[in-house]
């Protein structure tokens, strides 16, 4: 088994060094790193040359240069276009990997050759880590579709890193990232999520996802949070249309795009855009009332009203979220 690491490196100076050594160290030796150089303003692709020159590399290493910058949806669809492994990895390059992180998910793929995806979970413990792990304790393997759909767009953090996945299962559905938007894990995971028909977890902790307050995710300037609303938006419009063509939409699949709607609607409660409202409001209108995608239900009306004026505007209050979502949105 060949395991392909693919890393998208874009202005992350302080961190590459640290997620090219956490590879550089692993366990498992059958690899090949895929770094992809999407034309940062700063010397991250040099750092990265430099550690490859003056400390020995134990495993095959690309730098893949971009013309220009294409965003980081295209850095890893570049990566997924060069692989040669039987499965790919994803890491950002202000992260990093555990010494076992590949031998532990190769070893589960060993034990279920079968399983489209193979899931870590993500260390925590420290100031400077996320505090994102498993809500539970996971199945090691699991091929029912209704259970599988919770594990992956609930139990664990839908991001496309720290998962072993089977370059021709990638390539086979085209399971590549949306071009030019932000937030297109949350895109992403939708439609990978869609096509796994089975999948094996491990609790054990392989992946180091650290807080930096620049990234697009956690970024807070207004900028960013405006296409953080934008790619929310696109999201959303993109499962609606996908549960409409098939005519048909699991609870989990309402869930997601519900909680992503009710996260959108916690990021607009701070952006002055009325042009963004009125398109949240559009679609809002289009899932509620146009072309429903669920009865019409007390839970779904008091749902489409939290959303509508004059009540969407109190959506900055804090634990908003999260009680939409634990009280209104799981019951749709």
């Amino acid at each position: 088994m060949k395991v392909s690491i693919i890393v998208p490196v874009y202005n992350v100076a302080p961190y590459i060094i640290r997620c090219l050594d956490s590879i550089n160290r692993q366990t498992f030796s059958n690899l090949e790193c895929i770094i992809v150089d999407d034309c940062g303003t700063d010397n991250s692709i040099q750092l990265a040359k430099n550690y490859i020159k003056n400390v020995p590399f134990k495993y095959s290493y690309r730098i893949i240069h971009h013309k220009y910058n294409q965003g980081i949806s295209e850095a890893r669809n570049t990566g997924i276009n060069m692989a040669t492994g039987d499965y790919i990895f994803f890491i950002d390059s202000d992260d990093a990997i555990t010494p076992n992180c590949i031998e532990t998910l190769a070893n589960l793929a060993n034990k279920y050759p079968f399983a489209d995806i193979i899931q870590g979970n993500t260390v925590t413990g420290s100031e400077d880590l996320m505090p994102h792990c498993y809500k539970y304790t996971v199945p090691e393997y699991c091929d029912d579709k209704e259970a599988l759909e919770e594990l992956l767009l609930s139990t664990t953090l839908t991001t496309p890193w720290n998962k072993l996945i089977r370059t021709t299962f990638i390539r086979k559905y085209s399971l590549y990232f949306p071009k030019g938007i932000v937030m297109e894990d949350t895109y992403w995971s939708y439609f990978l999520t869609k096509k796994t028909k089975s999948a094996a977890f491990t609790n054990e902790q392989t992946y180091y996802y650290y807080k930096n307050g620049n990234s697009i995710i956690h970024g807070k300037s207004k900028i960013m949070n405006k296409k953080r609303v934008i790619g929310l938006i696109t999201g959303v419009t993109a499962f609606y249309e996908d549960m409409r063509k098939e005519g048909r939409s699991t609870r989990q699949q309402r869930m997601y795009l519900f909680s992503n709607m009710v996260i959108c609607l916690s990021k607009l409660s701070s952006c002055l855009n009325m042009s963004l409202w009125f398109s949240f409001w559009k679609l809002t209108n289009c899932i509620f009332v146009f072309h429903p995608i669920t009865k019409v239900s007390f839970y779904s009306i008091t749902l489409y009203l939290l959303m509508m004026p004059p009540l969407c505007f109190f959506a900055y209050i804090k634990g908003w979220g999260w009680r939409i979502n634990h009280y209104i949105s799981c019951k749709l």
